[in-house]
């Protein structure tokens, strides 16, 4: 009797073309969040390569002002969260802190998305 055991050689190297990069991940968040600290977000999705930006309260018009990745030496893992603690400004100048989690997304396209809503 022959047996074969699956996936004990271990699992195939994907194609460079389709590997998570960390690295692009990271450069892709901070760029987003840089440019909404900036008041340039908006101009994300024109930029090569454009970057998706989606926060809520980006869209409800509050104002970053400074913002600190939880685990700066972290990897950033496809579909995994992203801890950022955002210090926002709303229209009337208060501060409110908030601890926001991300997911980036480097294939097809770039994307940083707000997850914790």
């Amino acid at each position: 009797m022959l047996l074969t055991v699956a996936g004990c050689a271990g699992a195939p190297e994907l194609p460079a073309e389709l590997r998570y990069d960390s690295g692009e991940a990271r450069n892709a968040l901070a760029t987003a969040l840089d440019a909404w600290k900036k008041g340039e977000a908006r101009a994300l999705a024109r930029r090569n390569p454009p970057i998706r930006f989606l926060d809520d309260d980006f869209a409800a018009g509050l104002r970053l002002s400074d913002y600190e990745i939880e685990e700066p030496d972290r990897e950033i893992e496809l579909h995994k969260d992203v801890e950022v603690i955002l210090s926002l400004r709303d229209a009337r100048g208060n501060v409110v802190r908030r601890e926001a989690r991300y997911q980036v997304a480097t294939k097809p396209g770039l994307a940083v998305l707000r997850s914790d809503h």
